[in-house]
């Protein structure tokens, strides 16, 4: 099995995106098992992270775009798609064959998604008739449940029937689309009967201080509360890389 890893970057971290890129490498003894593909502008100064370079300046705006360009550029079975600042622990790849090996019929698969403090990030909610958080044993065929786009495993079999809309620009529902890019591929997934699989034992960090969250949401602090405060497993994740 081959896993693609597809990191999608404006080039405006890159201290935080080496971490990412570097908690992948850890994961893995053998190279042919994976791939890191870095889509996105400014990535000239990622040329010598062992990752394979797709300037895109064009679709800067454009996050599904980006992930399909991706997924394009990748030879993966199966397909990572992250933000730049997410953080990998060093069981995250046994830990995701443990469930491969449990669960040969799923398509589409999350983890938890954890802020440095050790609050949720978004990763399982509704979007309708209140924009919250639910738990991790949540049904997927519920009819306004989605996966944050920030996060996401796909086997290509998958990508190859239904992919991202190439059209809904970051933060879409406020520049006159329905929907974000993420909700408006989890209908599709729902119309073609498709759940959203999630493995509640694994974890992935969001390398991001600037959100806070209650359990429920997840919304960026107030500037004059950001004040750094990480977990005691985030900051030991964080040293030892």
């Amino acid at each position: 099995m081959l896993i693609s890893f597809c990191i999608i970057t404006i080039g405006d971290k890159p201290e935080k995106t080496k971490l990412c890129i570097k908690s992948i490498h850890r994961n893995f003894n053998n190279t042919d098992d994976y791939e890191i593909i870095l889509v996105g502008n400014n990535i000239d100064q990622f040329k010598n992270e062992n990752v394979k370079l797709v300037e895109d300046i064009e679709k800067k705006e454009f996050l599904g775009a980006r992930k399909n360009i991706g997924t394009k550029n990748s030879k993966g079975d199966v397909l990572v798609h992250c933000d730049d600042d997410v953080i990998f622990p060093p069981d995250w790849y046994s830990r995701f064959k443990e469930y491969d090996k449990n669960n040969p019929d799923w398509k589409i698969l999350g983890n938890k998604f954890l802020l440095p403090d050790g609050g949720r990030h978004w990763d399982r909610a509704t979007y309708y008739p209140q924009h919250v958080m639910v738990p991790y044993d949540y049904e997927s065929d519920t009819d306004t449940f989605y996966q944050s786009g920030g996060f996401s495993i796909c086997k290509r079999e998958l990508l190859e029937q239904i992919s991202w809309d190439d059209n809904i620009p970051y933060y879409g529902m406020f520049k006159g689309f329905k929907h974000n890019e993420d909700v408006d591929f989890a209908i599709r997934l729902k119309e073609a009967g498709i759940p959203i699989h999630f493995d509640k034992e694994n974890t992935v960090w969001h390398y991001d201080h600037s959100y806070h969250s209650n359990g429920f949401t997840c919304n960026k602090k107030q500037n004059q509360d950001k004040l750094e405060n990480s977990c005691l497993d985030f900051l030991i994740l964080i040293k030892s890389l």
